[in-house]
């Protein structure tokens, strides 16, 4: 039905500078459910750097001091008005990259960008049914390679009594270690509504990479709230958004 399909968007990013603390962070454990999501490929224009980023210049001054808590403010969180109903296209696929013009949180992610404390890795948006938690499906999240920095890691959202997010997120580099890290799973890519192209993959394959940081969270949501969930290296910015009509 209408009222089960919903606009999931999110922003990945980094903290800037990489800030020396005392915390000591474990290796992660990594796991991945067997079965995964691939979003289909209509990506938002990438994000061109500036040349100071490129060439390694002090590009510090050239940006604000910018706190999540002024990025996510009780502003953001006002309630939906008539422009901000959220609409899927009839041509429109679940867990395809939304095509629409506008991305739903492009205003944070242009004031991230102005910041000298952040650097967005990733952003995405996507339709598809929330279902009840145990016939739900997560969603794989696997970004490009940004200066050797890579998130991947799977999201999913379902019902219980109320809306629920998790996310399990891993951090990484690239590394010229030898070893690598190898993990087959079931990897299913929507083309019509009710059907899938199903293919085994190996999440890693060419690929080797120094797992350093994760976030692992469950949250219980209200449509078209903004959530944070923080990690001392990095964040994601969400927002789940009911879908009007069809």
């Amino acid at each position: 039905s209408d009222e089960s399909i919903y606009r999931i968007d999110y922003i990945i990013f980094k903290f800037l500078p990489d800030i020396e603390t005392k915390e000591k962070f474990k290796t992660p454990e990594i796991s991945f459910s067997d079965e995964l999501i691939n979003i289909t490929d209509l990506k938002y224009p990438e994000f061109n750097k500036p040349y100071s980023l490129e060439n390694n210049l002090p590009y510090q001054d050239l940006f604000q001091d910018i706190s999540i808590s002024s990025v996510i403010s009780q502003s953001n969180l006002e309630e939906e008005s008539i422009e901000d109903e959220v609409r899927m296209s009839e041509n429109q696929v679940f867990f395809q990259n939304d095509s629409g013009a506008d991305f739903a949180m492009e205003e944070i992610v242009q004031t991230l960008k102005r910041s000298r404390n952040y650097r967005v890795i990733d952003q995405n948006s996507w339709f598809q049914e929330i279902i009840d938690q145990s016939l739900a499906s997560a969603v794989l999240i696997k970004t490009e390679i940004d200066n050797g920095d890579i998130v991947v890691g799977e999201i999913k959202a379902y019902k219980k009594r109320f809306l629920h997010l998790d996310t399990n997120l891993y951090f990484a580099k690239e590394s010229i270690d030898p070893s690598s890290f190898e993990k087959k799973v079931i990897l299913k890519e929507q083309i019509k509504k009710g059907e899938f192209v199903i293919d085994e993959i190996n999440l890693f394959e060419n690929e080797k990479l120094e797992f350093l940081y994760q976030i692992n969270h469950s949250r219980k949501v209200r449509s078209k709230e903004l959530h944070y969930v923080d990690h001392p290296k990095f964040g994601v910015i969400f927002q789940i958004s009911p879908v009007k009509n069809i």
